[in-house]
């Protein structure tokens, strides 16, 4: 009689890690099915047939590799949990503010602007969030990460940054401050459709944690990114500041609609 054993949780992880192996093996990059979870909120802003199959995921390229060429601008649909729609805008530049100088400002008119720096290996952080609907500046020490440069797909990184308030009229006044617990995974890359195109995206999610002020913050956010493209698709929550003013938590979708 043959007796069938079952196959464990033990089992899965070996077999899962042959399978990894022997890409490695062969030069090929791994795949990773996009998590059950992680879809149902992306479709949930996104709507069904943005996110498509997986495609080989490689180690994070540097920032200037992701980055639109600069003074270019891209167009994107937003929509809100509420199904309302606009259009916003986005260009990068290099910034001239000597608070973040040297570094690049990435605008998204008409909402506001971030202020990015290159990282030591080569990736990238937002030093601040300049909210022109709240008008105020939020920055962020050290900067929250954005690129992280040769990170693995499947891996994950945590931080803690430190949140300084102020309105944009004295940026020196800080009004509110706190801290924020940051994790940063890179989930794989993507077969990405969006109005502009098709694109193959890497997937970041970002898992925030912790108060500024007297907001107390708790959300995930997502963005798909392809090389000389930037950011294709994303969702994300409205600004810090907003939830220091309203308590307002909510989440955007937004899709490219012209290419850079």
């Amino acid at each position: 009689m043959t007796i069938h054993r079952p196959f464990t949780v033990a089992a899965m992880a070996t077999a899962w890690f042959l399978l990894l192996a022997g890409n490695s093996a062969s030069g090929a990059d791994p795949t990773f099915p996009l998590p059950g979870d992680d879809r149902a909120q992306i479709e949930k802003y996104l709507g069904t047939g943005v996110v498509g199959e997986p495609v080989p995921a490689a180690a994070l390229l540097t920032a200037d590799q992701y980055l639109p060429p600069k003074g270019t601008v891209t167009s994107y649909r937003v929509r809100d949990s509420d199904g309302k729609t606009r259009t916003e805008n986005h260009k990068v530049e290099d910034t001239t503010d000597p608070m973040f100088a040297p570094g690049w400002r990435y605008s998204a008119e008409p909402i506001g602007a971030f202020f990015l720096q290159k990282t030591a290996d080569g990736g990238a952080a937002i030093l601040a969030e300049q909210d022109l609907e709240q008008k105020v500046l939020s920055r962020f020490t050290p900067g929250e990460p954005l690129i992280l440069a040769g990170l693995a797909p499947g891996q994950s990184r945590k931080s803690t940054v430190k949140v300084a308030v102020s309105d944009l009229s004295d940026p020196t006044d800080v009004n509110h401050t706190g801290s924020l617990d940051v994790t940063y995974s890179y989930i794989g890359a993507y077969k990405v459709t969006v109005p502009a195109g098709s694109y193959d995206a890497v997937l970041i999610k970002w898992d925030y944690k912790g108060s500024v002020g007297p907001a107390s913050i708790k959300l995930t956010e997502y963005r798909f990114i392809a090389p000389g493209a930037g950011m294709i698709a994303m969702v994300e929550s409205r600004h810090i500041s907003a939830m220091l003013v309203y308590n307002d938590k909510t989440r955007l979708g937004k899709l490219m609609q012209t290419k850079p």
